[in-house]
């Protein structure tokens, strides 16, 4: 039976549904298990058809672009009441995007200058079009602000493979080995140097055998490749007992959840993805699909799902990864920041930080999940993936990052003055999440 899903585009440059069509070919893996009921962009529903279908008919939806106009928040909404789940696709819905640095300004000003004083005007009596328009809201926030949201996909836009991982991981279509035994059982430290044992979380106990790498073999702790047992080993009750206060293990192994939950669920891409509850059991309860965890056993879900309810939208979590860390260039080599960089200014070298040949790179603050596609064709991060910390001065912590781990001849002060738009730079997508602006 096909999994009903409908897609909605609210205030957006529709990039993030180009993203999903860019698979090409690769849509026949996921179109036939697919029942779209509502893609106003590319199959013709009307609007009216959407409003008429029951509450909670729909399996999954998709909302993309930011709360922008009134029209917007009432589709929100709309679909909120149709969809049993919730996904906010791409950065204008999770964040506000580039569209919440409008915030800045009162929305009457901001009116003004787009239909009355803006330079490519060519009306002799511009004014504010008003007619079978839906009107502004006051202010952006993101979708969450609005709706509740099950799953937040990232990215200006989202890679494609991030888009069919989250499908196809909430279809539950990703196969699995679910061998018979746990990895421990076939680990050469299934003894008194058991990683467990020594207080370092590693998911053997949890995960199927199989594995031909074998980390533990290299002194490196499970972090469950080949997704989950059919049984558990001995130990489980040792890797529940350090998941149940996850606040307190150490900050490797606090990074190693998120790689753990991308391969155990198979999901890459997982920094790009984040479940906002226990999706699992929410998917699970439809009874039109199965989830990786529908029948396993009971501690391996409680297991994951303490997990997920940790990491569930930890934009406090300072932990995760960054997008410097996918960056292939070279940090502290040849080059140094002595002034700040427009990006019209010269052409970078390909090989070497760009912060260090004096150019912003939001790299330090930003999110992994992009796999650093900017970087690759010698443009700096912008930030699209998200923050890596929330609720702070950002430029203050960028700058401070930048000091203390780059090639930098510049004070701080300096930094300072010469990086002309601030809120332009380091909030350029997440303004929107910031309530000073409000």
């Amino acid at each position: 039976m096909a999994v009903k899903v409908a897609f909605m585009q609210s205030s957006d440059c529709w990039g993030c549904h180009q993203s999903l069509l860019n698979a090409h070919l690769g849509l026949l893996k996921i179109l036939p298990a697919l029942d779209i009921v509502y893609w106003p962009a590319v199959v013709d529903f009307k609007h009216d058809s959407l409003k008429a279908r029951p509450d909670g008919d729909i399996l999954v939806g998709f909302i993309e672009g930011s709360m922008r106009t009134n029209a917007d928040i009432e589709n929100a909404k709309l679909m909120r009441a149709k969809c049993q789940l919730i996904i906010a696709f791409g950065s204008c819905a999770c964040y506000g995007s580039v569209h919440g640095l409008a915030n800045q300004w009162d929305i009457q000003e901001a009116i003004t200058r787009k239909f009355t004083e803006a330079e490519s005007i060519t009306n002799e009596n511009p004014k504010e079009p008003k007619e079978h328009m839906p009107g502004f809201a006051s202010k952006i926030v993101p979708l969450d602000e609005v709706i509740s949201v099950d799953v937040y996909m990232g990215g200006c836009p989202p890679k494609p493979e991030a888009i069919f991982s989250a499908v196809e991981f909430l279809l539950g279509q990703k196969p699995q080995p679910m061998s018979e035994t746990a990895f421990c059982n076939d680990c050469s430290l299934n003894n008194e140097n058991c990683f467990l044992e020594k207080g370092t979380l590693c998911f053997g106990p949890i995960t199927s055998t199989g594995c031909t790498l074998k980390c533990t073999d290299d002194g490196n702790p499970c972090v469950g490749c080949l997704g989950p047992a059919k049984s558990v080993s001995s130990r489980v009750g040792k890797l529940a007992q350090m998941t149940e206060n996850l606040e307190q293990i150490s900050s490797g192994d606090k990074r190693n959840l998120y790689e753990f939950l991308t391969l155990f669920l198979n999901v890459p891409l997982m920094a790009g993805f984040d479940l906002a509850g226990d999706i699992l059991q929410q998917v699970k309860k439809t009874g039109e699909t199965q989830t990786p965890l529908a029948n396993l056993p009971y501690e391996t879900g409680n297991i994951a799902t303490k997990i997920m309810a940790f990491l569930k939208n930890r934009r406090d979590f300072t932990e995760i990864s960054t997008v410097c860390d996918t960056c292939p260039r070279k940090i502290g080599s040849k080059s140094q920041m002595t002034k700040v960089k427009r990006d019209y200014e010269g052409l970078p070298n390909m090989e070497d930080c760009l912060i260090e040949q004096g150019y912003l790179c939001a790299g330090p603050i930003t999110r992994a999940g992009c796999g650093g596609l900017c970087l690759k064709v010698n443009t700096p991060c912008s930030g699209c993936y998200g923050q890596t910390s929330w609720n702070v001065d950002q430029i203050e912590r960028y700058v401070d990052v930048v000091k203390k781990g780059y090639n930098v001849a510049l004070s701080k002060e300096e930094m300072l003055v010469q990086i002309k738009d601030k809120l332009g730079f380091a909030e350029k997508f997440t303004l929107a999440t910031n309530k000073n602006y409000r």
